[in-house]
């Protein structure tokens, strides 16, 4: 008799520890086109980052949207519009962020995005060091 509402209570337990942690992961960049060191990038080319959670919600978007930038080799600050997309009417683009410099690129000329620390996923949880992704465009 004791064993069954036992198992309730643990399987309740551990139901609730999974639901808790897993949205507590930690944010990290999983994939950028172009990749870091990438070379003969079209000069016209939108940066697209994919992170691990969550990075677009309308709570974090304003913090988010500042949190990029792309640089030539000399530091220059290159304009270019940040993308988050409406996670309510893309969800299965909440992970994405794409940057589109206003202005065609130079041709075979270096140039980083400067992801700040300050990037959050919607479960509060921060990138916590900055990351540099460098490319260079075709001749």
């Amino acid at each position: 008799m004791l064993k069954k509402p036992l198992l309730i209570i643990l399987a309740f337990t551990l139901i609730t520890a999974a639901a808790v942690f897993a949205g507590n992961k930690a944010l990290s960049l999983m994939s950028s086109a172009p990749e870091n060191g990438a070379e003969d990038v079209a000069v016209d080319s939108a940066i697209i980052l994919g992170f691990s959670s969550n990075v677009v919600n309308m709570k974090i978007s304003e913090n988010n949207r500042e949190c990029f930038l792309l640089i030539d080799a000399e530091g220059t600050e290159i304009e270019s519009e940040v993308y988050l997309p409406d996670d309510q009417m893309e969800p299965e683009n909440k992970r994405t962020i794409t940057l589109t410099p206003t202005a065609p690129l130079f041709p075979g000329t270096e140039y980083a995005v400067v992801i700040s620390a300050d990037l959050i996923a919607k479960n509060g949880n921060a990138l916590g060091s900055e990351i540099i992704i460098k490319f260079t465009t075709a001749e």
